[in-house]
């Protein structure tokens, strides 16, 4: 099979956020390897990023990360070995 053209499953991810109001407010813009999976998380859709100004934990939305940036964050996340 030949690529006739690549869609955007390569192109690097990056989005705007702001920190919390009640922590420091800065805006930041963050990218892949700064995003994180919350390990044992229930739903194994939770991801997050911390803060460089204040060292708060940011949740970042499952559907804002492409399918390409969870499926590699998926691989990192630590796993319960029981039911819940």
């Amino acid at each position: 099979m030949k690529i006739l053209e690549k869609g955007k499953w390569d192109v690097p991810w990056n989005k705007e956020y702001v920190c919390s109001e009640r922590m420091c407010g800065s805006k930041l813009l963050v990218e892949e390897s700064d995003v994180h999976p919350v390990d044992y998380s229930k739903t194994y859709k939770d991801y997050y990023f911390v803060c460089p100004v204040c060292g708060t934990k940011v949740d970042v939305p499952d559907s804002d990360l492409p399918k390409r940036v969870k499926a590699v964050l998926d691989k990192k996340r630590k796993y319960c070995s029981y039911d819940w």
